[in-house]
This record gives C-alpha cells, structure tokens and sequence, in this order.
C-alpha cells in the first residue's frame, strides 16, 4: 500500500510536546468521503450485515534509514449476513481518527471483498484485518510509545457497503493500547515492500537525545 499524500507533524527535535519519547505523527490527513451511488435496496442489505469479533491495536510497521520506528493501528473482525438472502459484493472501510480531530480522517484501510463467493443466510466471512496508512513514529522503542502522557488514541469506525448502496457504520472501536491484537505475542513482522515516507527536521532537540531502540 502507497500512500497517495503524506503529512509529517512536528517531532521531538522541533521541541513538539512529544519530547523525549520522541513521538510523532506521519500520515494521510486528507477527508474521507463516503458518498456513493445511492440503492435503497442494497442499503437495506447493507444494514443486514453483522460486524463481530470487532477489535482494534497497534501493530509494528518497521523502522526507515534514520532510525525511526513507525507504528500503525489496525482493526480485525468477521462480517455476518443476517440477510434472508444470500449476498456478494461486501467492500468493507475503516477510518482512523485521533481524539484530538474526531471529525477528520487520520487514515483509512479498505477491503475490496470479505468473501470470493456470495455469503448464504447466516454465513460468517473468515477473520479480516485492516491496517490504517497513517503511523505514529518514534526515536524510541515501540512499546515505549504508549508510555508518553501525551499518547492520543485513536479511534477507529467500520463502513460496509453492498454492491451500489451509500457507506453504513457498522459502529466504532478504540484501538488498544498494545501491539498486537488479545491472544498474540507478536503482530506482524516488519513489512519491507511498503515503504515508508517522511523526514525530520534537522533542527537540534532541546531535550536531549532519545533511548535507543531496545531491538537493536
């Protein structure tokens, strides 16, 4: 996944209030909208659809030339057809927001189909994980992150849309503060063919240099 624009925010070598900890925030800024050709029928089908298993955590998206680590919230889940009929052409959205912006998309993630084949009555989708296209980014350790005071969740709501019908919420979630989702040691590795944008200021940190990276 490329990212189409990418917005750096100030780090702690700028004097951000991140200090010391070092973290920053890197991503998509732009809105999401979630206009589309509008059928009432495919609505209601849309409607029909059960979203569970709903969980949202941070995962590890690897570390850039200057030492950087990047982390980036992802949510799993199951989709349900509670339709009397089977259904085919469920696309799934997530979109990604700091406390600080409830209104604006820090990121989205995007499932062209839950399932290669229609969903029979009662049908559960396999397990399906979105990972957003924005990060969180740190000199330090990326367990350390979530030590600072001022770390902001991030919340994250889930669209699914049926064939032609308009984006329907399927409800929202906070990503915990973990990496990895409950009943993993570990999320992903690293993931080397998505590459990682961004650059920090030159300017010299006030505070002092950061804890090195406990991986190394």
């Amino acid at each position: 996944m490329r990212f189409r624009r990418s917005m750096l925010f100030p780090s702690w070598r700028s004097a951000a209030p991140f200090a010391g900890l070092g973290l920053a925030f890197a991503g998509l800024a732009a809105g999401v909208g979630l206009s589309a050709c509008t059928d009432a029928g495919a609505g209601e089908i849309a409607r029909g659809m059960e979203m569970t298993d709903l969980v949202a955590y941070w995962g590890v998206r690897g570390q850039d030339a200057e030492g950087n680590n990047y982390i980036r919230p992802a949510v799993r889940f199951r989709l349900t057809n509670r339709n009397s009929e089977p259904v085919q052409y469920v696309q799934v959205m997530s979109v990604f927001r700091r406390e600080s912006a409830p209104e604006e998309a820090w990121g989205t993630g995007y499932l062209h189909s839950v399932s290669e084949a229609a969903l029979a009555p009662g049908e559960a989708t396999a397990e399906h994980t979105l990972r957003a296209d924005s990060n969180y980014l740190s000199k330090g350790s990326p367990q350390r992150m979530f030590d600072n005071a001022l770390w902001e969740d991030v919340e994250v709501e889930m669209f699914v849309r049926v064939g032609a019908s308009t984006w329907v919420s399927q409800g929202k979630t906070v990503a915990l503060r973990r990496l990895g989702p409950p009943g993993v040691e570990k999320y992903l590795e690293p993931i080397d063919e998505e590459p990682i944008y961004g650059h920090r200021p030159s300017k010299a940190d006030p505070e002092g240099s950061p804890e090195s990276d406990s991986r190394k």
